[in-house]
């Protein structure tokens, strides 16, 4: 599975020299292969150099060398451990790797089996469940699947979408919990002209309902990076279309609108922002709505809560690290009308308090997929929510709640690989030696 390397971890006090150093010796490699992940690369390339280890930053292979002092065996970047696999410590350790919420190793601990004795749980594997969460129904998902997204209830039917050597696809998967993959595909993510070399197209691991279309993603090599989404509608009435969309990371959508987190829309272009595509009418109408500052490191996340309150972030630069605000849907009602995008920074943040990796609406509310980056891959530490409360009459605005723990990463025994939203509920892809399962975690006792 593909893991976004863009924001790799570092000890905090050395981020800076590690990134120079990662420049370095990338660039010196003379790996021109592209890369999804660290296992793509050892696949490729075989073992990396004695006392490194292989690493994808920006789609290319590269080895990745402790600097002095790292010993590889100490607990780096807010629990990312890397002591050869044994993970001991926050919950994640280097054979832990999840990207965007949606790639994982099967939950393995680097390979040493450690984990086949370790006593779990049937549905949440070693996860923690917090105080103020329970655990409803669950059920088995493909390995294949990288995103999933449900109508509205209350009966869900859930799509998916699915990454295969040949084909980036949608597919039905069913109605919740009778979670099935349908045998064939509702139509292809890729535009006409990449369907021939479908490995060249990088998915972006979003999947977006408007209520009535589904819209997918994907990017591919150069800088900026080109791209593509696929506003699909999965009742076969219209064909599939393909518009223009460089470097779409994520995006979420709403009533006969999509929020696509990129550098660009159909005949938009513009830097890094949000663009919106309201499809309440033919041709489609892209609008850029939310500005990001002028420098930053990459996109990032979207969200959407259930009292319409989005949650838009960006990784910043030079750190990578993600970060996020939110914006009432009042603000972007008027930016749709004004043509006039909000400008991120000046709403309020979210403050996550570390590094995440996935994003979707919990009630009224987000909940993110938080952990870091180390020399392997992303580790999740929790899952945890903020609710989001509208402002009072007269403008004042979003109220941001702290931060509440919704699973905790026991070991690196099982990991978190996929969020996204059931109604109210949060459905959350797990994974270990059992296997591959969505489970819906609910408010409340």
């Amino acid at each position: 599975m593909r893991t976004d390397m863009k924001r790799m971890g570092t000890k905090g006090q050395r981020a800076a020299l590690l990134g120079a150093l990662l420049a370095v010796v990338l660039g010196g490699t003379g790996c021109s292969d592209e890369c999804t992940d660290a296992i793509d690369c050892q696949q490729k390339n075989g073992d990396p150099e004695e006392g490194s280890s292989w690493a994808c930053v920006d789609n290319k292979c590269g080895y990745f060398t402790p600097l002095p002092g790292d010993d590889a065996g100490t607990n780096t970047d807010a629990g990312t451990n890397t002591d050869a696999g044994t993970g001991t410590d926050a919950g994640t350790d280097a054979g832990t790797n999840t990207d965007g919420g949606t790639g994982t190793d099967a939950g393995t601990d680097g390979g040493t089996g450690s984990c086949a004795s370790v006593p779990r749980e049937s549905v949440l594997g070693t996860l923690q469940l917090q105080a103020g969460f329970t655990v409803a129904e669950s059920a088995d998902l493909s390995p294949e699947v990288r995103a999933v997204v449900s109508t509205l209830g209350p009966t869900y039917s859930l799509f998916a979408l699915r990454e295969t050597a040949t084909g980036r696809d949608v597919f039905t998967l069913g109605t919740w919990p009778d979670v099935t993959l349908g045998s064939a595909a509702i139509d292809t993510v890729l535009a006409p002209a990449d369907r021939a070399n479908p490995t060249a197209a990088f998915p972006s691991y979003f999947l977006a309902h408007d209520g009535t279309r589904l819209l997918a993603g994907y990017t591919k090599s150069g800088f900026p990076a080109p791209g593509s989404v696929a506003v699909v509608d999965p009742s076969a009435r219209d064909a599939t279309a393909y518009l223009n969309a460089p470097s779409n990371y994520t995006a979420v959508g709403t009533t006969d609108a999509f929020f696509v987190n990129g550098g660009g829309l159909d005949t938009v272009s513009g830097d890094l922002g949000i663009y919106a595509l309201v499809t309440s009418a033919k041709p489609y109408a892209a609008v850029k709505v939310v500005d990001f500052p002028a420098q930053v490191g990459a996109s990032g996340f979207t969200a959407i809560a259930d009292n319409s309150i989005a949650v838009f972030g960006y990784a910043v630069a030079d750190t990578y690290v993600n970060v996020a605000h939110a914006v009432s849907n009042a603000k972007l009602g008027e930016a749709l009308a004004s043509r006039t995008p909000v400008v991120l920074t000046n709403e309020p943040k979210v403050d996550v308090g570390s590094d995440f990796n996935a994003a979707t609406g919990f009630g009224n509310g987000v909940a993110v997929a938080r952990g870091a980056y180390g020399a392997t891959g992303f580790g999740v530490t929790d899952v945890s929510r903020f609710s989001l409360t509208p402002g009072l009459g007269g403008g004042q605005p979003i109220s941001v709640g702290t931060r509440e723990a919704v699973l905790n990463a026991a070991d690196a025994c099982t990991a978190v690989d996929l969020l996204s939203s059931l109604g109210p509920d949060l459905l959350v892809g797990v994974t270990d030696v059992n296997g591959r399962r969505l489970v819906r975690i609910r408010q409340g006792q």
